[in-house]
């Protein structure tokens, strides 16, 4: 069976690209380290600007390789990109362990974009491709889902057991869940060296890389409603980022037990397991117009509550709300945005579309980090009025969604 349930078992079971690529989605972000992570920045003498400027810089440097990056993938392969994204990362994580001032901190920062930017449209476009080689384009928003899903999963395993292992915020306790992350990411590293690439995304070295950029950005402009779906994406982002990043000082200020902040994470990330991974059936039963509002406009929403309370339950039950909500728009627009784009630059078309979300969340978060620092809930309040703002003002319908190509 190819389709429906059918299709799920196969993605599952078959040890295909798709299978592989989610294993290497958990352990590449299997963070031990994360549920006290700024914290730990905070102990160093970071202050909650210069922790949200280390993300600045994740962001820049991805600005400055994004393009390149996708070139690469779409000119010598994926596997390539994937690989080479995961040496780097494994690179960083071993230098973090070691890191101990901001300029450390900020150099690990580039490295990590780099990183990002090597997978940023690279695994969506090699996922959409081997489904493509199949015939089976439509289950993009399912496999984007299934991908997503060990993400979370990684998300709920992760941060329970960091959390666990430096409950006592001792610096020997955060250098193990760092040398953890560490072996994690390097399953993940050898794991990729078995992805095949597919034969409608397979490297073109005759390509001209300009000639790539040059059809990528002339798509941009061409295409309204490609450009709708992508401002969409781009501005009610739920700067999920930064929010994972507040958090924590948010819990300290609403008197939330320390060990809630691992516990919290890994209940945020199940939810989001059944968000990521069920998000296709939100479209089926109420359509692209109704499902794309929700997916974008509810953690809006659920930011200003988050900065009107501060009771220690109340405070982890909108922090998880908000946290699996942000995982429907994932899948969604994936699958949106990949109908829209043929195989022959996809990874440099996604890669465009990833540097500018990339000059978004950089500079947006400079300014959430700055009101941060004058006061948290002003931070919340201005995040959730950007994303609705955006929701409401970009929003799209079935006309803007195409079959696929």
């Amino acid at each position: 069976m190819e389709r429906g349930l059918g299709g799920e078992y196969k993605m599952v079971n078959k040890w295909n690209n798709i299978t592989k690529m989610v294993l290497i989605s958990f352990f590449s972000t299997l963070y031990f380290y994360s549920p006290i992570l700024t914290l730990y920045y905070q102990k160093r003498g970071l202050s909650l600007f210069q922790i949200n400027s280390i993300q600045g810089i994740i962001f820049g440097a991805m600005c400055l390789s994004e393009v390149p990056t996708g070139i690469i993938a779409d000119r010598i392969g994926r596997k390539f990109s994937i690989v080479t994204s995961l040496f780097l990362q494994l690179i960083g994580e071993i230098a973090f362990i070691f890191a101990s001032t901001y300029w450390h901190f900020a150099g690990i920062a580039i490295i990590a974009g780099i990183n990002w930017s090597f997978n940023s449209g690279c695994i969506d476009a090699l996922i959409y491709d081997s489904l493509k080689e199949e015939g089976r384009e439509r289950d993009m928003s399912k496999a984007a889902g299934l991908n997503g899903a060990s993400l979370e999963l990684s998300q709920v395993i992760g941060p329970l057991a960091g959390g666990l292992v430096a409950s006592s915020l001792e610096m020997s306790r955060f250098i193990l869940a760092v040398i953890m992350t560490s072996m994690s990411v390097a399953a993940a590293f050898f794991i990729s060296f078995s992805l095949k690439e597919p034969r409608t995304g397979s490297p073109r070295l005759e390509a001209r890389p300009l000639v790539l950029l040059k059809d990528g950005v002339e798509l941009l402009k061409g295409n309204v409603s490609l450009r709708r779906i992508v401002l969409l994406s781009l501005f009610a982002s739920p700067f999920a980022s930064y929010f994972h990043a507040l958090y924590q000082p948010y819990f300290v200020q609403a008197n939330v037990t320390p060990v809630w902040l691992g516990i919290a994470r890994s209940l945020g990330a199940a939810l989001a397991i059944a968000g990521s991974r069920y998000a296709y059936l939100l479209e089926r039963h109420l359509g692209v117009k109704r499902s794309a509002l929700l997916a974008t406009a509810v953690p809006g929403v659920l930011y200003f509550f988050i900065a009107l309370v501060y009771h220690p339950a109340f405070s982890v039950v909108l922090f998880c709300f908000a946290y699996g909500t942000m995982s429907v728009k994932g899948p969604l627009f994936a699958s949106y945005q990949n109908r829209h784009i043929g195989s022959k630059n996809r990874a440099t078309v996604l890669s465009i579309i990833a540097l500018f979300a990339g000059m978004y969340e950089a500079s947006m978060g400079l300014v959430i980090g700055r009101i941060a620092d004058y006061r948290l809930s002003f931070a919340f309040m201005f995040m959730g009025g950007v994303v609705l703002l955006g929701a409401f003002l970009f929003s799209i319908d079935e006309s803007h969604v195409i079959k696929n190509r």
